[in-house]
């Protein structure tokens, strides 16, 4: 009876590995793909690697505000 119990518990957990591994590896082949796809679209001026607002200047005016 140990035997079997064994045996049973031995293929549920080379099952779950097997699939905790495809798992592991379909994401992985998804996140390079994804990384690749952003790569392509690498903003080459951005210099200091915060984005665009650092590059263009604020066109709002500021409105001072005068007591009555």
């Amino acid at each position: 009876m140990q035997i079997v119990m064994f045996t049973v518990g031995s293929i549920i957990f080379i099952l779950y590995m097997l699939g905790l591994l495809t798992m592991i590896n379909r994401s992985h082949k998804e996140q390079e793909k994804d990384f690749k796809n952003i790569s392509d679209k690498v903003d080459d001026m951005d210099m200091d690697g915060m984005g665009n607002f650092s590059r263009f200047p604020n066109d709002k005016k500021k409105v001072k505000y005068t007591k009555k």
